[in-house]
């Protein structure tokens, strides 16, 4: 039942975490639009990160409670 949001939970962790390694790979990359995008990029993840640590442990939190 609960299948479905643990896994969306879980592909949005996999593109956080491919979010972060392009902006590290991306980080001798110079140029106004390339830095200023890494920026952005950089600060979206820092802001999703904790409320999708949030949501991963009320999914599994739900998930026990089903469960038994």
């Amino acid at each position: 039942m609960n299948a479905p949001r643990e896994k969306l939970v879980t592909d949005i962790q996999v593109l956080m975490s491919d979010i972060e390694e392009l902006a590290r790979a991306t980080a001798s990359q110079t140029g106004d639009k390339i830095t200023e995008l890494r920026g952005r990029v950089q600060r979206a993840a820092a802001d999703i990160k904790p409320r999708l640590a949030e949501a991963g442990t009320l999914v599994r939190d739900k998930t026990k409670v089903v469960a038994t």
